[in-house]
């Protein structure tokens, strides 16, 4: 670093920047809050100014206010509130661009880390993606987080048992047994990594529970509800044309997040992209309610921006929409707003991809209609739908046998 502050300095120079670049009142008096954590921290240390090690102590903070377990949304902040800082000691300006940062810090071990950074490289160069990379690399940070707090400091010192015992924890404290499936391939790839780590590898369960859960859609009567809130005038225009496009289509999130600008073929009426789950090209029918819904928001509403992506964060600094939780978040709101009872619904895209599909499945179409309709891989997986419709999952049963009476 070129030079060090006093923490009380930078945290007013900092959030008098946040103003600058127009964050939200409410963002910023919740970082007000989280620099207020550093400042009792430093006066705790009896440290006014800022170092390398007061940051990594506070980004090792990163419990719960009133009990010991680990708060990821915390972490998060910590890490966001020292990039700030450590941005601005650096180049004399904020770098607000968002990066996931692993608790790197609070690993002792070098070969851990040292082994965490390789594991990182072999997964980009396997051309995971990066939601797949961020599960994986987040669920072995557990696995070494694991190993340390077993006074463990190298790899030589697995025992049997340890796998075992570390999955029982993890599913205790961050995961649900059935959502383990879609990490435990990393923790694989992870073990491969050193020899002394490989012979555990047949630790690992072979077979894990599955949720399948049979998803409670939006009635017709729901979607009607919705759209006449969406007309009403009420919703922005951009939250308008994000719903119209997960209603209408019923595409993922992620590929709602990936829209570009040209992804639009206005010309043929047609909306081109590339799955990011499947890798399949997709040729979508540009619908005149989700064509006229994206041309108010690009004409009235988005923010001036070089991005190539269409929808942007309504906040400065106006970046591309790439969290699934705004999207889920958007959608949670206009459902609710227009008077549809959620219950113990899920909310977010994919129950407005199984509504989309149960309601095409109650118009008549075709299952291998709908499923080339949705994107699917695998043209067997709309065969789950079914379970969304009662009076179409009845056509497929058997009649009961007559009684014979004697």
């Amino acid at each position: 670093m070129k030079q060090t502050m006093a923490i009380k300095e930078l945290s007013i120079i900092i959030l008098e920047e946040m103003r600058i670049a127009l964050y939200s009142k409410g963002t910023i008096n919740g970082y007000a809050k989280v620099f207020k954590r550093l400042e009792k921290l430093s006066e705790i240390r009896e440290e006014a100014y800022y170092t390398p090690e007061i940051g990594r102590r506070f980004i090792e903070d990163s419990s719960y206010a009133n009990s010991e377990g680990y708060c990821h949304t915390r972490y998060c902040l910590h890490c966001r509130c020292i990039q700030f800082i450590e941005s601005y000691l650096t180049d004399g300006k904020v770098d607000w661009t968002q990066h996931f940062v692993l608790r790197k810090l609070s690993l002792t071990s070098k070969e851990f880390s040292d082994t965490q950074v390789t594991f990182w490289n072999l997964m980009s160069s396997m051309g995971l993606k990066a939601n797949t990379i961020d599960g994986y690399q987040r669920f072995v940070h557990y696995f070494l987080m694991y190993l340390e707090d077993k006074g463990y400091r190298s790899f030589a010192e697995l025992k049997s048992g340890d796998i075992i015992t570390f999955i029982a924890l993890v599913c205790k404290e961050h995961y649900q047994p059935t959502s383990l499936g879609s990490h435990m391939p990393g923790l694989r790839i992870f073990l491969r990594i050193h020899e002394s780590t490989a012979i555990f590898e047949s630790e690992l369960p072979e077979h894990l529970p599955k949720k399948r859960d049979i998803l409670e859609v939006y009635s017709d009567k729901e979607y009607e509800m919705v759209l006449k809130y969406l007309e009403s005038g009420n919703v922005s225009f951009r939250n308008k044309a994000i719903c119209l496009i997960a209603l209408e289509t019923g595409l993922r999130a992620v590929d709602i997040c990936n829209l570009k600008l040209g992804d639009i073929d206005w010309e043929h009426d047609c909306i081109h992209i590339i799955q990011e789950k499947t890798k399949k090209a997709m040729n979508i029918p540009l619908r005149a309610s989700i064509g006229n819904a994206i041309v108010d928001y690009l004409l009235s509403e988005r923010p001036a921006s070089d991005s190539e992506y269409i929808f942007l964060t309504s906040n400065a600094p106006h970046t591309p929409m790439k969290a699934h939780a705004g999207y889920r978040k958007v959608l949670l709101n206009v459902v609710s707003d227009a008077g549809v009872e959620i219950n113990s619904r899920i909310s977010g895209t994919r129950i407005t991809r199984h509504s989309t599909a149960s309601r095409m499945l109650r118009h008549g179409i075709p299952l291998p209609v709908i499923s080339e309709a949705l994107g699917h891989g695998n043209p067997n997986s709309v065969m789950i739908y079914l379970s969304t419709e009662d009076a179409k999952l009845a056509e497929c049963t058997l009649p009961l046998p007559e009684v014979c009476h004697e």
